[in-house]
């Protein structure tokens, strides 16, 4: 009963970050509902910022029973041009506008502004800023993300595990690290060639944030499970990797990722 219990405490810490990393990171999408406007009632919308390169991701999409107009105020971020302007289309009770495609890892900033009996009104951030990717295959994206998910389960409950005293220490950071391993750096780097064009972009070769962070829980778990093995005393180990975990997780999802240079061409980290 206890060990049920302990494993549905890892869970629910798990499922804790993976809501936060998701709701926190800059690719989650803004979205509102129930906002009055010149007599109208905006009942929900969404405003993208991430796109999948040829997908139907990235469409502003405003549902409002009551006709009004709206323009999408868009440019290259990063790019030496004006900003150019899509006029949204009123059709079954939604103003929608598509933003224009983007090779991955391209951004686009852009602004919406409604306009209803000589109102104007900008709905949203002045400034919403897009990254275009490329789809990923579903025989990567599934274990990157399922293998990545037990990474943090396990790591938990190794965690409750250490004071518990109720589980083989060094076969579960085996496993762990086993995880992470193969979720970070073997479908890790797939998912990112696909998404972006490169494996890898953190270090040495590059700053992006998501792949130096995995980097580190290399490190820390790769010490751990050496001091499984070899150390008289395994719990300050344990608790390092598992502090350096949580830290990590805690810092938002995909920020300073990839970004292209409209100037060069090259992929850079951005913000």
């Amino acid at each position: 009963m206890k060990k049920t219990a302990y494993w549905f405490i890892a869970l629910l810490v798990t499922l804790f970050f993976a809501v936060f990393q998701r709701a926190t990171g800059p690719t989650y999408p803004i979205k509102g509902k129930n906002l009055d406007f010149a007599g109208a009632e905006l009942l929900a919308y969404r405003l993208p910022r991430s796109c999948t390169v040829g997908g139907k991701d990235c469409l502003v999409n405003i549902k409002s029973a009551d006709p009004m107009q709206g323009a999408l105020s868009w440019k290259r971020l990063g790019a030496d041009e004006p900003f150019s302007v899509i006029e949204m289309t009123y059709k079954n009770g939604w103003l929608s506008g598509w933003l224009p495609q983007q090779p991955p890892a391209g951004k686009l900033e852009y602004s919406v502004t409604l306009r209803r009996g000589g109102e104007t009104m900008l709905l949203g951030p002045e400034r919403i800023v897009t990254r275009f990717k490329g789809a990923v295959p579903g025989w990567i994206l599934i274990p990157h993300v399922l293998l990545m998910f037990l990474f943090m389960v396990l790591s938990a409950r190794i965690m409750i595990a250490l004071f518990a005293r109720d589980m083989e220490l060094r076969h579960a950071v085996a496993w762990n690290t086993a995880f992470l391993v193969l979720g970070g750096f073997i479908f890790g780097p797939l998912t990112q060639y696909h998404a972006f064009g490169h494996y890898w972009t953190g270090w040495p070769f590059g700053y992006d944030l998501t792949d130096n962070k995995t980097l580190v829980l290399l490190l820390f778990w790769l010490a751990a499970l050496w001091a499984s093995f070899k150390a008289k005393n395994l719990k300050p180990w344990l608790i390092a990797a598992f502090i350096v975990t949580l830290l990590v997780y805690f810092i938002p999802h995909s920020i300073y990722g990839s970004q292209l240079d409209y100037t060069t061409g090259q992929v850079i980290t951005g913000r």
